[in-house]
């Protein structure tokens, strides 16, 4: 892996332009996503280089993907990757701020999103890194009420946050008639706890499926992680 671009086994994401680089927590909530192939629609709030997007397009063949970005960096950077893919004509990449465009948008099967989560923590001097990593200019409310307005009544909602937002998002989501159907609680290393959690959520209350998740061993990463991502990693990266 080059700090310019990173190297997947179906496609390569330059990330020369952006603030916030290709990440562990990107890669387990695209990989770890579940699709019925059914999905016609599908969104990714905060694409970033295009990661995500891409990712949906590889595991749903008929789906189209829309990929929002607010930073004009990053959206240029994710539309350059997305026209190097073989997936080009299903994504659509659209440099905007969701709360403004979610009146143009309406009945996605699936939205993903893996979010700004710092919250009143102390900033880095690059304003383009702060919109990446912290929710001033999306909070957790804004972001449930996108998703309320944008999914289909069958359609799902999936994204990754720090294991102490996770109430958060479920209480929020429940106002909204959103709830649980699956977790995934991560592990950075054997030895310390669950730092991040991926949640499935759509309208539907029933107790959620559980899962858990340990990213690396002694001897680099699980086997489980590897698993997950075997579909995406498995080629050389410089």
């Amino acid at each position: 892996m080059s700090n310019d671009y990173f190297r997947f086994k179906q496609f390569t994401v330059k990330q020369d332009r952006t603030a916030m680089k290709v990440g562990i927590d990107s890669v387990l909530l695209g990989a770890w996503t579940a699709v019925s192939g059914s999905e016609k629609n599908v969104l990714d709030i905060g694409t970033g280089v295009g990661l995500l997007a891409l990712m949906m397009a590889q595991k749903i063949p008929g789906a189209t993907i829309t990929a929002c970005e607010i930073d004009e960096n990053a959206c240029e950077q994710a539309r350059e990757n997305i026209l190097s893919s073989k997936w080009n004509e299903r994504i659509t990449v659209v440099n905007a701020d969701i709360r403004t465009f979610t009146q143009n948008l309406k009945g996605f099967d699936l939205i993903i999103c893996n979010p700004p989560y710092f919250e009143k923590s102390l900033k880095s001097l690059d304003s383009k890194r702060n919109i990446a990593r912290h929710n001033d200019c999306l909070p957790f409310s804004d972001l449930i009420d996108c998703v309320h307005r944008l999914l289909s009544d069958n359609g799902r909602f999936v994204l990754i946050v720090p294991n102490d937002k996770a109430s958060i998002i479920t209480d929020l989501a429940a106002g909204k008639n959103l709830f649980p159907m699956r977790r995934l609680n991560i592990k950075p290393t054997e030895t310390k706890p669950v730092n991040r959690v991926i949640l499935e959520l759509a309208c539907t209350s029933q107790p959620p499926e559980e899962y858990s998740l340990t990213v690396r061993t002694g001897n680099g990463y699980s086997d489980e992680y590897k698993s997950l991502t075997k579909d995406f990693y498995g080629c050389t990266t410089k």
